[in-house]
C-alpha cells in the first residue's frame, strides 16, 4: 500500500505517489500544436484513475488547460462517487492563445482567477478542491498582489481548502512566493535531471511548512528507460517540440543511472523512489497512460535507495 504524507503544514493527507493527469484529457491540439502526451481515450483514462484508486492512490492533480478541461471532466466522472475518499488538486491562468511560440498566455489577474475556478469546479462536479494552484509563477508585484488576494477569497467562499503555485523550474519564484507566506505548497520540477530544489528551496519549504508536490518526477517519461537517443516523438506529443540535440542529452544523462536497476526494481522506479528519499517532498505525481504505467509507478512506494547509492547519484548531477 502507498504511504501517506502530510501536504507540509496542512490537514492533509497524501499518497506519497499521486495520479498527474495532464494525459487522461485524451488528444488537444492548439494552433496545430499539441498540448497533451498523446491520445489517451476516456474508456483507458476511466480505467486508470480506478486502478489508482484500488492501488492506495488518494490524489489526483489536474487543471483547467489539460486538453482545455477534458482531463477534469473525465477525473471528476470517475471520482464522483468517491468524492470523500480522495484529494483533488487543479490549477488555473493558463489561457488557450494563437500563438506560434506557446498556446497558452498567462493571466494571474484576480478576477480571472475567480472565475476559472468556478469552471473547473463545475466540469469536476464537486463544490470545493483540496487544493487550488496558479499555474505560473507570478512575474510582477501585482502578480503577487493578485495571487495573495484571489487565494484568500477563493479559500474563505469554500471552493478551496488550500492555495499554491505551480512554478516549472522558476525555483526563485518558489523561494519569494514561501518568503512572502503567499502559499500553502509549490509545484515544481524535481527528478534525477532536475535537482536544483535540494539547494535552497525544499529545505525552505520544510522550514516554513510549505508543502511540495513534485510534478514530472520522470522528466517527460525520459527516466522510464523507452527511450534511446535515436528516439522521436510524433506531431500528437507535446515532447515533440524537443530538438534531437535535446532529445539525445536528456537520455543520455538518464542512462548514467541504468547501474541503480536490477531485476527487482526498474528505472521509473528508481527515479521515483529518489524524489521520495528528500522528507521535505510531500507527493510526487507522474502520469500514467496505461494500467501497466501506473502499477509500476506504485510500486516505487516500496523500493529505497541507500546512502552509497545517493552518493553515486550526486557525483554524477555534480559533474553536469
Amino acid at each position: 500500500m502507498i504511504k501517506l504524507r502530510k501536504l507540509g503544514n496542512t490537514d492533509l493527507s497524501v499518497s506519497e505517489i499521486g495520479l498527474g493527469c495532464w494525459q487522461l484529457g485524451g488528444l488537444t491540439t492548439i494552433n496545430d500544436i499539441s498540448i497533451t502526451y498523446g491520445d489517451v481515450n476516456e474508456k483507458t483514462a476511466q480505467k486508470i484513475i480506478s486502478r489508482a484508486l484500488e492501488l492506495g492512490v488518494n490524489t489526483f492533480d489536474t487543471a483547467d488547460s489539460y486538453s482545455l478541461g477534458n482531463s477534469e471532466r473525465r477525473l471528476g466522472m470517475a471520482l464522483s462517487e468517491r468524492r470523500s475518499e480522495v484529494h483533488i488538486f487543479t490549477k488555473g491562468a493558463a489561457v488557450p492563445s494563437y500563438n506560434k511560440q506557446s498556446p497558452f498566455d498567462i493571466d494571474l489577474s484576480y478576477h480571472h482567477l475567480l472565475a476559472a475556478i468556478d469552471r473547473s469546479l463545475t466540469r469536476l462536479g464537486t463544490e470545493y478542491v483540496d487544493l487550488y494552484q496558479a499555474h505560473a509563477a507570478p512575474k510582477s508585484e501585482s502578480d503577487f498582489a493578485n495571487l495573495e488576494k484571489a487565494f484568500s477569497q477563493i479559500k474563505a467562499d469554500g471552493k478551496a481548502l488550500y492555495c499554491g503555485v505551480s512554478i516549472g523550474s522558476e525555483y526563485q519564484k518558489g523561494i519569494e512566493l514561501i518568503k512572502r507566506g503567499i502559499v500553502d505548497s509549490i509545484q515544481l520540477y524535481f527528478s534525477l535531471l532536475d535537482f536544483e530544489p535540494i539547494m535552497e528551496l525544499l529545505p525552505l519549504a520544510k522550514k516554513n511548512g510549505v508543502g511540495i508536490i513534485v510534478a514530472e518526477p520522470l522528466a517527460q517519461g525520459f527516466l522510464t528507460g523507452k527511450y534511446n537517443t535515436e528516439s522521436s516523438f510524433p506531431k500528437t506529443d507535446i515532447r515533440s517540440r524537443y530538438s534531437t540535440d535535446e532529445i539525445k542529452t536528456k537520455v543520455k544523462r538518464s542512462q548514467q543511472f541504468a547501474f541503480l536497476t536490477n531485476e527487482s526494481r526498474t528505472m521509473n522506479q528508481i527515479a521515483l523512489a529518489y524524489v521520495l528519499t528528500r522528507d521535505e517532498v510531500s507527493i510526487c505525481i507522474p502520469g500514467a497512460k496505461s494500467v501497466e504505467q501506473l502499477e509500476s509507478n506504485v510500486k516505487s512506494s516500496e523500493i529505497s535507495i541507500n546512502i552509497e547509492e545517493i552518493g553515486s547519484i550526486q557525483k554524477i548531477q555534480q559533474n553536469w
